[in-house]
């Protein structure tokens, strides 16, 4: 019997499907079925790739076939690891139930896990106190220092080569050459498990502690490429929190990791864009650009 019944022929089927609980409750309720867990209608949960619903006290995320993208696979096994990483490393994140896939119109991957209870990063940042803020930062230092160690290789990307790809000549035609000359000047271990989308709503401000939650897109990749999203996205305007993170991590030069973390993430560019909207781009102007906005967020 077939329990998802809509066709899927394109990424944009998948896409239009992924909105409603309706066309996957059947499918849902199969999979906990078998799982031996108690099934509620399901409720949507926004998510770009997966399809994500709450369940009761439960969440799962189903990939899309592979017929329809050739990334479900690693994605699946990517969030699979890093929730048993965590786990076992006894950093905060949602807990793993089961994992698996079932045969139906269509071979899907799923995880169902027991999501974070608490306030987004993002959300915490608009009400809470300074003291908070910065306690907040050295509990995301902590965490990181655990999760961003050495791993061996867990799935499929090599952040390296994805780097290299990257339309750096979109920063003026000699950009890319004086990345490459930067980096070769500034060698970095590869080697390190990475979350990569520490975004304000990734972050998870629980009872006395922080967690992270979705990480199929994690990466062995170098330590500094985690501060960027952190820094320039979930800390922006909370200088308290970067603060409590300096404590915490002791960074040499702030700045410097940061340059690094943009010259090695595929998304380099367009972050780079962000902080400077217009003309060429150098290293040099970037490296004012990030002491600039480190600088103003301390002394806020």
């Amino acid at each position: 019997m077939d329990y998802f019944k809509n066709q899927l022929d394109q990424w944009a089927d998948w896409q239009a499907a992924i909105a409603s609980p309706t066309v996957f409750e059947a499918l849902i309720q199969q999979i906990y079925r078998s799982e031996n867990e108690p099934f509620k209608t399901p409720e949507a949960v926004a998510d770009d790739f997966a399809a994500v619903f709450s369940v009761g006290s439960t969440q799962i995320a189903i990939f899309p076939p592979m017929s329809v993208t050739d990334q479900t696979r690693n994605r699946y096994q990517t969030e699979k690891f890093s929730l048993g990483r965590l786990a076992r490393l006894q950093v905060t994140a949602p807990i793993l139930l089961h994992a698996g896939f079932i045969f139906d119109q269509y071979q899907f991957y799923y995880v169902i896990y027991r999501p974070l209870i608490g306030l987004s990063l993002a959300e915490f940042i608009n009400t809470a106190e300074p003291l908070a803020k910065s306690t907040v930062g050295r509990q995301i230092g902590t965490a990181l220092k655990q999760l961003n160690t050495e791993v061996a290789n867990f799935n499929q990307v090599d952040a390296a080569v994805l780097a290299d790809q990257a339309d750096w000549s979109d920063l003026g035609p000699a950009f890319a050459t004086e990345r490459q000359a930067y980096l070769l000047a500034h060698p970095v271990e590869m080697t390190h498990f990475v979350h990569g989308q520490l975004t304000g709503e990734n972050i998870i401000v629980t009872a006395g502690k922080v967690g992270f939650q979705q990480f199929q897109t994690a990466v062995a990749a170098p330590a500094e490429t985690e501060l960027v999203p952190l820094v320039l996205q979930a800390f922006k305007g909370a200088p308290d929190c970067l603060a409590g993170l300096q404590e915490t991590l002791k960074l040499p030069d702030l700045v410097t990791s940061l340059l690094i973390g943009l010259l090695w993430r595929a998304d380099g560019p367009a972050q780079i864009r962000q902080l400077i909207t217009t003309g060429q781009v150098t290293i040099a102007t970037l490296t004012a650009c990030l002491a600039q906005l480190v600088t103003t967020e301390s002394e806020d």
